[in-house]
């Protein structure tokens, strides 16, 4: 049947539809949970087959473009129609499985995003200009490739030597200062959000070398001025996804229940706000892993998003944003988020809930016992992966510098147009005005960023989304 015709067999499409869900997140489940009580609850001495231990690369990422594709053909989305074409034949079946294929398998994204909706790459799969080399696609694509790999190799990676150890004793629970804690929460803070931008700036100019602008996935996130502007910024192309299959679904549902129940408005708000916002951030939080840190920071974010959505809905707050400039809200917003966000970020990285805790201790310890660092702590190098803490600190000083002074990638290569912008963010700039031109300055600093990127590429650190 050919896919623009009428629903004439709406219970062989939802029953297609319901299947196709089923197998994708059984096989999601099966490999990204099921290995975690594999690993668990087995004897000492037990062998693991295969199948067990197999956990393939990118599985989240690609399960949930699956899952949005058949979303999008079970309503008829014009995109898919035009992608696939009409199905009446045998011979046009198998066009439109290789055609789903090039969508489903387009390598830049595969392995850790961005997650592409199909209408997105429809619509420059049909252009006329597609498979065409183009001046401007090369230009952003290298471009971004260059600011990528430097993001992950000279910023993402050395950060990683101040963090790891820390983390590491944390698990084992060591004691070490105050400030050497900090100075590991701050660079993995840090390390987590060049490592992923990075990627993802390196999968935007793959794309834009074959003639795709995929989806931005970030956009100047840790510059947020709260868990709302956050979640608009950072690894957007999920949000949107859960956003729009989990959480509008969930919110007209509730809100439509309690409508009909004339519920007071506290409860309404509870049906069709709270309950669906934890649920949210509950799922996007589990999609990582099953660990109980997981289960703890989507409660944290969620509760988190709650608070400030009614905030921003009294008032008060509403008074108080006529009142004041638009600069002093954004420095006290960004002021009051950067502690709250390091904490919920070292939550995610630690082992375990004991390991998270005891490091929470360690953060907010004054006691003068621990005013050098324990001999552990020394014998593990977890200072800048050398002892040094001057060092660590001016790594530091240079990530966060890099995240506060300068343009985003994207705004960078803002002129020629580097990818989709998943949502309209303000954008928060920066003190140093980057621009790419193509002037023979900004090859030599492209050259630059690579070669110094080649000279950390032999420490071979995995991205850390890799595993997700």
């Amino acid at each position: 049947m050919p896919l623009d015709l009428a629903d004439e067999r709406p219970r062989a499409r939802r029953s297609a539809l319901w299947l196709g869900l089923a197998y994708n997140f059984s096989t999601l489940i099966w490999f990204k949970y099921q290995i975690v009580q594999v690993l668990l609850h087995r004897a000492v001495g037990d062998s693991l087959t295969p199948l067990q231990i197999a956990l393939p690369v990118g599985i989240s990422f690609y399960t949930f473009q699956q899952a949005a594709f058949l979303m999008d053909a079970y309503y008829r989305d014009r995109a898919v129609v035009a992608y696939l074409g009409g199905l009446n034949t045998w011979f046009a079946k198998a066009g439109g499985l290789v055609r789903y294929g090039a969508f489903a398998t387009f390598f830049p994204q595969l392995v850790i995003g961005p997650i592409s909706y199909l209408k997105e790459f429809q619509r420059q799969a049909s252009s006329e200009r597609f498979g065409r080399l183009r001046q401007q696609d090369v230009i952003a694509g290298v471009a971004l490739l260059g600011i990528g790999l430097f993001k992950k190799l000279v910023i993402a990676d050395p950060l990683g030597t101040i963090a790891e150890p820390v983390f590491a004793l944390a698990a084992k629970g060591g004691s070490f200062h105050a400030a050497t804690a900090w100075s590991g929460v701050l660079a993995y803070y840090a390390q987590l959000y060049f490592d992923f931008s990075g990627y993802s700036d390196m999968a935007l100019g793959i794309g834009r070398l074959f003639g795709i602008r995929l989806p931005i996935n970030f956009f100047s996130p840790l510059k947020a001025v709260g868990i709302i502007d956050y979640y608009r910024r950072w690894h957007m192309t999920l949000t949107r996804v859960i956003s729009r299959f989990l959480y509008t679904p969930l919110s007209l549902a509730g809100t439509r229940w309690a409508m009909a129940h004339r519920l007071p408005k506290g409860l309404r708000q509870m049906l069709g706000l709270w309950i669906p916002l934890l649920i949210n951030f509950e799922v996007i939080a589990l999609w990582h892993g099953g660990a109980s840190t997981f289960v703890a920071l989507g409660l944290v974010h969620g509760a988190w998003y709650v608070l400030e959505t009614e905030a921003r809905a009294t008032r008060s707050w509403k008074a108080w944003r006529t009142r004041t400039p638009d600069w002093f809200r954004t420095l006290l917003g960004r002021s009051f988020f950067l502690v709250p966000m390091c904490l919920t970020f070292a939550l995610f990285r630690s082992e375990n809930l004991g390991a998270a805790t005891h490091l929470y201790a360690q953060l907010f310890s004054f006691d003068p016992a621990t005013a050098r660092l324990a001999s552990d702590l020394r014998d593990s190098n977890a200072v800048g992966g050398n002892g040094s803490h001057a060092q660590s600190l001016l790594k530091l000083i240079a990530a966060f510098s890099l995240i506060y002074l300068a343009p985003n990638s994207i705004e960078i290569v803002r002129r020629w147009r580097p990818g989709i912008m998943t949502y309209e963010n303000k954008s928060y700039g920066g003190v140093l005005a980057l621009r790419l031109r193509p002037t023979w300055a900004w090859t030599v600093s492209w050259l630059v960023l690579v070669v110094t990127s080649l000279w950390f590429v032999s420490r071979q650190a995995p991205f850390i989304y890799m595993g997700f």
